[in-house]
């Protein structure tokens, strides 16, 4: 942590299911970066409102902790800032504009060590995550194709760590367990997934976002 600075905020704390959190604060002009939680562990962030009219700027802070603090300690690399926190309240009374801020906040920070927890968000991501998945339509990029329950195949040689997929409206995280690579005159690989949040849809896979360290791509789904 660094110096503290006496900086304090009034906050709200909302709760994402046992020891998940997420806390959200006035964002002051100077952008401080989240570094640090001296009440739990930092998972992701992100900052909202930023450029919006009519919008408060605020930072939303995504943590683990073995409870709901009424305070909380902010490292960043500006200064230390305490947020004196809320009661907390259902993670799903989060607005869409703070959903949306999340979303790659939460799927940049996908790993074998937040991945278990990080998933439990996807319930409230569906429309940010499709809003995501729907930028990017058309006919180029990889193309994924369904071949089994936890089998899929992607076009070219890039190897993401975690499929994000769409079913029947529901979003599910999978993580990549094996690759084999076909060669030929078009690369492809065969994926094996095992599945780590979120629930499968009955209906066909429609969406599918793949998600590799610094940043996300988005398959076309073949029929």
């Amino acid at each position: 942590m660094t110096d503290p600075s006496g900086k304090t905020a009034a906050g709200q704390l909302f709760a994402a299911g046992e020891g998940l959190f997420v806390a959200r604060y006035p964002l002051s002009t100077a952008l401080p970066i989240p570094l640090g939680l001296g009440e739990g562990d930092l998972l992701t962030w992100a900052f909202c409102g930023l450029g919006r009219a009519m919008a408060e700027p605020t930072a939303l802070v995504v943590f683990a902790a073995d409870g709901p603090p009424g305070r909380l300690t902010v490292a960043t690399h500006f200064h230390d800032l305490t947020v004196a926190l809320s009661a907390p309240l259902p993670v799903a009374t989060l607005d869409a504009a703070a959903w949306a801020a999340l979303c790659p906040a939460i799927l940049g920070g996908l790993t074998p060590a937040t991945v278990e927890r990080l998933a439990g968000l996807l319930p409230h991501l569906g429309p940010a995550l499709s809003a995501l998945a729907g930028a990017y339509e058309g006919p180029a990029g990889p193309v994924l194709a369904v071949t089994g329950e936890t089998e899929v195949s992607l076009t070219g040689a890039g190897v993401p760590d975690y499929l994000v997929l769409r079913a029947d409206s529901l979003w599910r995280c999978c993580r990549v367990v094996r690759a084999s690579l076909t060669f030929g005159p078009e690369p492809r690989t065969l994926l094996d997934l095992a599945r780590v949040g979120g629930e499968p849809g009955r209906g066909p896979t429609d969406a599918a976002l793949l998600v590799r360290p610094g940043g996300v791509d988005v398959a076309r789904v073949a029929p």
